[in-house]
C-alpha cells in the first residue's frame, strides 16, 4: 500500500483516540493519548535515524558506478536496473565526468570512489571515446570503463577497446547483459587499487 508504513497504524490510532477525548474529555484519556503521541514521535525518531544509518551503510558498502549518459530515459533505465545493488553517480556530459574524475577523493568532494564507469559514445561536450582516452591515458585512472552506446560497428568497438575501454554493450541491450558485466568489471576493480 503506497504512502503506508510500519507507523501509519499508531498514527490512525492516535488520531481516532484524539477524535473520541474531543467527545469525553477525560483526564484519564487525555494523558493516554499524550503518551501515545510520546511514543509515535519517539518511533518516527527512531525510524529517521535508522534510515539515515540504512543510507549511510548503503553508501560505505555498495559498489559506485559513475554512469555517463545525456539521454534522460536511457539514465532512468539503467538506473531502476542497478539501484539496489549499487550507489549511482550520473552525469549527462564529458566535460562534466572529467571534472568529477579529477575530484574522486579530494576534500571538498562528495565522490570518495567509483568502481565502475558506464559510458556512452554520443555526448554533449566530448565524446565518449575522447574522454574514455583521457580517463586511462592521460588521468591513468585504473577504473574498468564499459561503454554502453547505439553505435554497433566493429570499427567502433575497436575504438573503445583502443581508447582504453574494457568492455562494450550495444544498445538497445538486455537486462542481463548489463547486470553481468557491471558485477564482472566491479568485481574485478574490488581487487586493483585504484592508479
Amino acid at each position: 500500500m503506497e504512502g503506508y508504513n510500519q507507523y501509519t497504524g499508531e498514527i490512525e490510532i492516535v488520531k481516532e483516540a484524539n477524535a473520541n477525548i474531543i467527545d469525553s474529555g477525560s483526564d484519564k484519556d487525555k494523558a493516554l493519548i499524550n503518551v501515545l503521541r510520546n511514543e509515535v514521535s519517539q518511533l518516527k525518531a527512531t525510524n529517521a535515524f535508522l534510515n539515515v544509518k540504512i543510507q549511510s551503510l548503503r553508501e560505505n558498502h555498495l559498489p559506485y558506478v559513475f554512469l555517463v549518459e545525456d539521454d534522460y530515459d536511457t539514465t532512468q533505465i539503467i538506473t531502476e536496473i542497478l539501484h539496489d545493488d549499487y550507489n549511482i553517480i550520473d552525469v549527462g556530459n564529458g566535460i562534466e565526468a572529467l571534472s568529477i574524475l579529477r575530484k574522486i577523493g579530494k576534500a571538498g568532494s562528495n565522490v570518495k570512489r567509483i568502481d565502475t564507469i558506464l559510458l556512452d559514445v554520443n555526448l554533449p561536450g566530448m565524446c565518449g571515446f575522447t574522454l574514455c582516452h583521457e580517463i586511462k591515458k592521460k588521468m591513468r585512472l585504473n577504473i574498468p570503463i564499459i561503454v554502453c552506446t547505439g553505435r554497433n560497428t566493429k570499427r567502433d568497438v575497436m575504438r573503445a577497446i583502443g581508447a582504453g575501454a574494457e568492455d562494450y554493450i550495444i544498445k538497445p541491450f538486455q537486462e542481463k547483459t548489463l547486470t553481468s558485466k557491471v558485477a564482472k568489471w566491479t568485481k574485478t576493480r574490488k581487487r586493483s587499487p585504484v592508479r
